[in-house]
């Protein structure tokens, strides 16, 4: 059995494993308020309405510009299906998977773009807390073209703390959704590779930086953040200097939300930019939320 295939069967295994840890979760939120799959189904089956599993689906759009062989500038419009589910194994200790189907299938589609991104780690939302954990967001794909393997090591642990500003009730906390939330974190990826993931650039990378989000007033928020390189040979040219969104997002069961979200090379002015990347660069996603 080759490693590509060898990974398959333990991403699968893992995801059959999570549905047997299910037991152990506790609630999203702490909060038990919101309904779930089990008020639709009127059934106590499959840990239905005990808020162990949680996601989203719904449709994206983004342009990516990118160049070809022959250093032509190219610009593919990404659109199609997403379906995210989260599980959680032990209080807040999760399994994030995320999936995505391409509708727009033309020759100008990068053979790099992921259909499988995932995440495991202790993410815990509240005041004054430590989140944890391991992410990989490369070029993961079903067909082959990447060793799953080699995918592996390329993603990357971080740890990060949360802590909220608004505590009382007037000046910028408009309501009871207001909050400003600011994360620091850190990020080290083992061994990091080109942007079609196929040549190894170098190893131990770290990554420092600051995020923040202003949760308006009716779940509307912006949010963005700074990163720094203390190598900087490991800064490539997709790596921003800085990211930032904006939308609306209600974590309980049967919402629909709107995002936008610009998460690579934008830089500062002082700064050189090697990869054209603007406001339209980014991805929009219209996503309907389940707790199950």
């Amino acid at each position: 059995m080759n490693k590509s295939n060898k990974m398959k069967r333990i991403i699968i295994v893992i995801i059959f494993a999570v549905s047997a840890q299910g037991m152990f979760a506790q609630g999203f939120f702490n909060d038990g308020s919101s309904k779930t799959m089990r008020d639709v189904l009127q059934s106590d089956c499959c840990w239905l309405g005990q808020y162990k599993i949680s996601g989203s689906l719904g449709m994206f759009y983004n342009k990516i510009t990118y160049l070809s062989p022959e250093e032509k500038e190219i610009n593919y419009n990404r659109y199609g299906f997403n379906f995210n589910i989260t599980t959680k194994l032990y209080k807040e200790f999760q399994l994030r998977l995320s999936f995505y189907s391409d509708l727009n299938q033309d020759e100008t589609k990068p053979k790099w773009l992921s259909n499988f991104y995932y995440a495991i780690g202790n993410y815990n939302w509240r005041d004054k807390t430590f989140s944890y954990g391991y992410e990989n967001y490369q070029p993961n794909r079903f067909d082959g073209t990447y060793d799953w393997w080699d995918n592996m090591k390329r993603g990357f642990f971080f740890i990060s703390y949360n802590y909220q500003l608004l505590h009382q009730e007037g000046g910028l906390k408009i309501d009871e959704t207001s909050q400003i939330i600011v994360t620091p974190f850190v990020r080290y990826q083992f061994e990091y590779t080109d942007r079609y993931g196929v040549e190894v650039l170098g190893n131990n990378k770290m990554v420092f930086g600051t995020s923040l989000r202003y949760v308006i007033a009716r779940n509307f928020y912006i949010e963005g953040a700074a990163y720094y390189y203390p190598d900087k040979d490991s800064k490539l040219p997709w790596d921003p200097d800085f990211t930032y969104g904006f939308g609306l997002f209600d974590w309980k069961s049967f919402k629909l939300n709107l995002s936008y979200g610009n998460w690579i090379a934008n830089r500062f002015p002082w700064n050189d930019k090697d990869m054209k990347n603007d406001f339209t660069n980014g991805e929009f996603k219209l996503m309907f939320s389940y707790i199950w």
